[in-house]
């Protein structure tokens, strides 16, 4: 292998790498959608990351990287129902309507998920750290609420305040970006 050939492969990968780490969410929620539970989907999203990186090749440049990895991942849902015997769950039917409604609010998806990161940054130490709590490292209410002293009741209407706000101001930022789109 030559030179310009090596450095060729170590721009591909770390275009893969790039792509991957800024799509791995939205990939990851779509998964988690199909599957019948979180640990099935973490295994999917295991193969399907692992199959993403041998097919690399596959990839073709300016397409969505998000749709090909949504495609794999369909595949290995698929698999893992004919694997487990667990397909009754959801039929194939079903998989196709959930899979063909992620793709219709993919657009819009990507837009609030922007939105959301914007509107996180806004807030305030306080309900950004509940927010982490609750969301990132999948915290109970109790079990937070224990740790800061609180009554379980007070972590439920702070969270719901700061889902309230969040709300809001996705909607003020997503209004504020079609207005200037016109």
């Amino acid at each position: 292998m030559s030179k310009q050939e090596s450095e060729g492969q170590i721009d591909q990968h770390d275009q893969f790498i790039s792509e991957f780490a800024r799509n791995s969410r939205q990939l990851y929620n779509y998964i988690r959608a199909l599957a019948p539970n979180r640990h099935d989907a973490d295994d999917v999203y295991q193969s399907t990351s692992l199959v993403m990186w041998r097919k690399m090749d596959s990839f073709q440049a300016g397409t969505s990287f998000l749709a090909w990895g949504r495609q794999i991942a369909f595949y290995e849902v698929c698999k893992l129902r004919e694997q487990t015997g667990r397909g009754t769950l959801l039929s194939e039917q079903a998989l196709d309507v959930l899979d063909a409604s992620f793709r219709a609010r993919l657009d819009d998806s990507s837009e609030r998920l922007e939105a959301l990161g914007r509107c996180l940054e806004k807030l305030s130490p306080a309900s950004r750290r509940l927010i982490e709590q609750r969301y990132d490292r999948e915290r109970s209410p109790a079990a937070i609420a224990l740790e800061l002293g609180q009554s379980t009741a007070s972590v439920y209407r702070s969270l719901a305040r700061t889902h309230h706000w969040l709300m809001s101001c996705i909607q003020h930022t997503l209004a504020g970006a079609s207005s200037h789109g016109d």
